[in-house]
């Protein structure tokens, strides 16, 4: 995150807690008056409502943002998951390219994958290609 983001993020974050603030105020305040007079501030308690109205379509689009956000970030994590799948096959395949032009020792990696394995499906799984050679 930049730090020209992270400041907006900060500004809007005490924004929020500004607003809160504000609204329980003006709340307290139709409180007030419709015990007061309701019928002379007509015009006050029409513009908290009209207030409250804004506040719960701001409230919704917050909702929507975040669920953007979340969106992206899981777009971001299956992203990263794939790539990280596409460097183990390429580096499984640079290992056997390497094996295949004498390189590498195909009994030293039979020895680590033996030692780096830990479930038996795993090694029965590499035992299988190794004597299908």
């Amino acid at each position: 995150m930049s730090k020209i983001q992270k400041e907006l993020e900060d500004q809007l974050a005490k924004m929020l807690v500004d607003r809160d603030s504000l609204l329980a105020e003006m709340r307290s305040v139709r409180s007030a008056v419709k015990k007061d007079n309701p019928k002379k501030n007509k015009w006050l308690t029409e513009m908290i409502d009209h207030l409250d109205k804004l506040d719960t379509y701001i409230t919704q689009n917050e909702n929507r943002i975040q669920a953007i956000k979340q969106r992206k970030q899981v777009a971001r994590s299956k992203l990263n998951r794939k790539q990280d799948s596409k460097r183990k096959i390429l580096m499984g395949a640079m290992v056997e390219h390497l094996i295949e032009t004498d390189k590498l020792s195909k009994k030293f990696i039979m020895d680590e994958l033996e030692s780096f394995l830990i479930r038996d499906g795993d090694k029965a799984l590499f035992a299988s290609y190794w004597s299908s050679e």
